[in-house]
């Protein structure tokens, strides 16, 4: 989970050089997913066939996973940050691990310990100082850009949920494949079609194919195999401290004292639920 966390986390910095070449927001997303989805097929059929074997009452479920979790979620993700501010959207997006959290009990009956629910506060709290929500203007609210963010911070909660349910009939890599493969479809939809690339963007887009996007999401739901819905949101919410921590190494951008103490924040709640999951093994008292 923290490897995918982090992995997700440079994604910002090459999207900022995939959308100075001209893509779209919609497009980029679109060529995301398409190019994880080719390349996953690809090694499906050459090395492990029998991943692409699906029963047809299942493809429903893969069809809304890859609409609601990948199209959605980036759809209404960037009509928020369109609506309000980066900041603001990446504050309800991060209200992701509370709706987990409360998706996750009425589900599956994950339990709402006063440890997890410590946790998801303090990640909630981490995130709004890590993306500098706390500066005058940085947050800006109407009601579409409101129900647009808590629809992203809803949209990408389901992902855990929705991966939790596929997990339950197939493997980490049947499920991604068939995730970004109708997630795929919906965007090149509603972009209107994937544009061609430019020559000196393709080792840009190459790294966005492979590493936050096949081999994170991947990551991701094999974990989900391991862990709790709920800590596994919230160890997700290690993300934007990379980002922040990438943007400050890679791009010179300075990071606040405040959001030194979200990262902090962060990495706290993260010890903290995983903490609890050591603590309630066998033999710990």
């Amino acid at each position: 989970m923290a490897a995918a966390a982090v992995l997700w986390g440079t994604l910002g910095v090459a999207v900022r050089s995939l959308l100075a070449s001209g893509l779209s927001p919609l497009q980029a997303a679109a060529w995301r997913a398409g190019g994880a989805f080719v390349v996953l097929l690809i090694y499906c059929l050459l090395a492990n066939r029998p991943a692409l074997r699906v029963r047809r009452r299942d493809l429903l479920l893969l069809a809304a996973y890859g609409a609601v979790s990948v199209a959605g979620f980036m759809t209404v993700y960037f009509t928020a940050i369109d609506l309000t501010t980066v900041a603001t959207a990446a504050v309800l997006l991060y209200t992701a691990p509370a709706w987990v959290v409360i998706l996750a009990r009425a589900f599956y009956g994950e339990a709402v310990t006063p440890m997890k629910a410590a946790a998801v506060a303090l990640t909630f709290a981490g995130c709004v100082l890590v993306v500098g929500a706390f500066g005058p203007g940085a947050v800006r609210l109407t009601p579409s850009g409101l129900m647009a963010g808590l629809g992203a911070g809803l949209t990408y909660a389901l992902y855990s949920i929705f991966g939790k349910a596929a997990l339950r009939r197939h493997s980490p890599l049947t499920t991604v494949v068939y995730t970004l493969g109708f997630g795929a479809i919906f965007l090149a939809a509603a972009s209107g079609g994937l544009p061609p690339v430019r020559a000196a963007t393709l080792p840009v887009l190459a790294y966005v194919i492979a590493a936050p996007t096949c081999a994170a999401y991947l990551l991701y739901i094999a974990g989900l195999r391991q862990i709790e819905a709920g800590r596994a949101s919230v160890v997700a919410t290690l993300e934007p401290v990379v980002a922040a921590l990438g943007g400050t190494l890679l791009l010179r951008e300075p990071m606040a004292a405040a959001q030194w103490a979200g990262a902090a924040l962060v990495v706290g709640g993260v010890v903290l639920v995983q903490g609890e999951q050591i603590l309630r093994r066998p033999g710990k008292r």
